[in-house]
């Protein structure tokens, strides 16, 4: 078994990451969990910030602090700035959009592994998280968690691929707008398996960005 020492994405502060609240990826899916690549979503607008029922079905936690979206309406690949990207040894963002016309940024590791994080702003998801709750019932992997404050959710729609270094991480950046973020991270590079956290890192580098803290 080889030693690992810090990767790529990881070598910033990770320390707090929620390693548990995982989910898996594979390209091509739509969203409710599936793949690092393909998912819908919805621009929105910002509603009260009261809790609400998570259970299956139920409805989403909401958005008590929610950020501004505009820039990725306008830029998926706003997402993270030049610094972030830098910090955390990724190449600049490349557009994508998808069959659907969803907007979508893919980050590649600059490691020559392969690895990669597509941020896909979910059209699909008029109602923000409570669409990915309503498909609870449905998804091989439905974990809630949280990011930076905000209410998220991890999804595998047909099984748990996170052993392999798949992640999809639904995040809630207002009541009405969800930003899709899948990991896909080879074996060849030093932060294999950890998908999850991958994307539970750069899911907070996003929000910092949106913020105008990066």
């Amino acid at each position: 078994m080889r030693s690992r020492r810090a990767g790529a994405v990881l070598v910033a502060a990770v320390a707090g990451l929620v390693l548990s609240a995982c989910g898996s990826a594979t390209e091509g899916e739509a969203t409710g969990g599936g793949a690092p690549s393909e998912q819908a979503s919805s621009a929105g607008a910002q509603a009260p910030s009261s809790a609400a029922a998570d259970g299956p079905g139920g409805q989403a936690p909401r958005v008590s602090d929610p950020v501004d979206v505009a820039a990725l309406d306008r830029d998926p690949c706003a997402a993270l700035s030049n610094s972030q990207t830098q910090e955390r040894n990724l190449e600049q963002g490349e557009s994508e959009p998808m069959s659907d016309g969803s907007p979508t940024c893919i980050y590649r590791y600059s490691d020559g592994s392969g690895s990669r994080v597509r941020f896909v702003a979910v059209q699909e998801f008029a109602n923000g998280l409570d669409d990915v709750y309503a498909r609870s019932d449905s998804l091989a992997v439905f974990e809630p968690t949280e990011v930076e404050g905000h209410p998220a959710v991890v999804t595998q729609t047909h099984q748990d691929n996170r052993g392999d270094g798949f992640c999809d991480l639904q995040v809630g950046l207002t009541d009405e707008y969800v930003v899709s973020l899948m990991a896909q991270v080879t074996e060849s590079s030093d932060d294999y398996p950890q998908g999850c956290a991958v994307a539970e890192a750069l899911a907070g580098d996003m929000i910092h960005n949106l913020r105008g803290g990066a």
